[in-house]
């Protein structure tokens, strides 16, 4: 798992070597202490073959994030799904336009929206 600290948010990719995706999730459960008072970007992008169970094994975590901590959670799934993206969790196709959407809720929260 690669940890990046961005300005905006910290972003967690998946490495190859961290295995099958429920295998990631534990990793990125445990590591999340470490950057849950920063907006979150999890880029799957690059997984060739991300299905709507894939994202939605995050979805519980997108939840509580934004709940507790009032900041963003948005999950790059690149840019062809074969899925309809879920309106329960907030997702881009790239990770810029990921990262623009956690630019955009920070906006909204200054502005009181959010």
């Amino acid at each position: 798992m690669i940890v990046q600290n961005k300005e905006i948010a910290t972003i967690v990719v998946q490495e190859r070597s961290d295995g099958r995706l429920y295998d990631f999730r534990i990793k990125f459960k445990k590591a999340y202490k470490e950057f849950n008072a920063n907006n979150i970007v999890l880029d799957m992008s690059h997984i060739s073959r991300i299905t709507l169970k894939d994202v939605m094994e995050f979805r519980e975590i997108s939840e509580i994030h934004k709940k507790l901590t009032k900041k963003s959670f948005v999950i790059a799934v690149g840019a062809n799904p074969a899925f309809k993206l879920p309106e329960t969790i907030v997702c881009a196709p790239t990770l810029q336009e990921a990262l623009d959407l956690v630019e955009m809720e920070e906006i909204e929260r200054d502005l009181g929206f959010l």
